[in-house]
């Protein structure tokens, strides 16, 4: 499970990154030049990988994964601009409901401790996310924020399981076809609205992009081998948004999301295995 822990870290700051600028710069602005950013970072490897396999009806399971986790993407990140996103990128995490669900049908077992783990690492995320008294203002915005967050959630539940089975004919095309769908979008969201200029490639948001395809590409080869276990390591990435948020921007972490990143922590020692 090291590389699904990879997958949760460079989600983790990816989430950091766009929930940090999305207090100064539009999320539409981030949600397409990230977008964008991560299919231009994917088209030279495909060029250089050639062909996908011919007559493979999987793939288009990746352009499925695409439709689904652009909008997805979009609400986490309106998510974070209404709520801090120490707290709302928890909420979204719930995502990973989905994938253990599918992978727990699909046939993957698992033992006492891979249990334990799942289990202690879907109470983490609930724990890192727990709301905790605050004025009336803050309740309404965090109302909003988690709405979007668990609105983020079920699409981005949805993405991980298309990617997994798109991955299963192929995990780099699978990804590609995800990538390239979401990047042709968000230019045809940039036309529609007007927002074809520079400031989409700024360099604070192609490492958005750059951070979430690098997730991507970790989560699809982890979770070849058992989608259940590497999608509660991979989705515990808030852990790390977490933690970043209290080191760089001195946001206080209240005890009770404290306990939810340990528990997190103890969640992947028994995954990891």
């Amino acid at each position: 499970m090291t590389v699904a822990a990879g997958a949760a870290a460079a989600w983790g700051v990816s989430d950091f990154l766009a929930g940090a600028l999305a207090r100064r710069i539009p999320v539409l602005t981030i949600l397409i030049g990230s977008q964008v950013a991560a299919m231009l970072l994917t088209l030279p490897v495909a060029a250089v990988r050639g062909v996908p396999p011919p007559g493979d009806a999987r793939l288009w399971l990746g352009v499925a994964a695409g439709v689904a986790g652009m909008p997805a993407m979009g609400l986490l990140y309106r998510a974070m601009r209404d709520g801090s996103p120490a707290l709302v990128a928890p909420v979204a995490a719930v995502a990973a409901l989905v994938p253990v669900g599918w992978g727990l049908l699909h046939g993957d077992r698992l033992d006492v401790v891979a249990g334990l783990g799942v289990v202690t690492g879907l109470l983490g995320g609930t724990m890192a996310g727990w709301p905790v008294p605050g004025s009336v203002a803050a309740r309404r915005g965090r109302r909003s924020a988690n709405l979007c967050g668990l609105g983020a959630a079920l699409g981005l539940g949805v993405y991980f399981v298309l990617l997994h089975e798109a991955g299963a004919a192929d995990e780099f095309w699978a990804l590609a076809s995800a990538r390239i769908t979401e990047g042709l979008a968000a230019l045809a969201l940039a036309v529609a609205l007007g927002r074809c200029d520079r400031t989409l490639l700024r360099a604070p948001i192609v490492a958005v992009g750059a951070t979430d395809a690098l997730a991507d590409a970790a989560f699809i080869a982890a979770a070849a081998s058992a989608l259940t276990p590497a999608s509660v390591v991979a989705s515990l990435y808030p852990a790390v948004t977490l933690l970043l948020n209290r080191s760089l921007l001195r946001e206080r972490l209240h005890a009770v999301h404290l306990y939810g990143v340990l528990t997190a922590l103890f969640s992947v020692a028994c995954l990891a295995r």
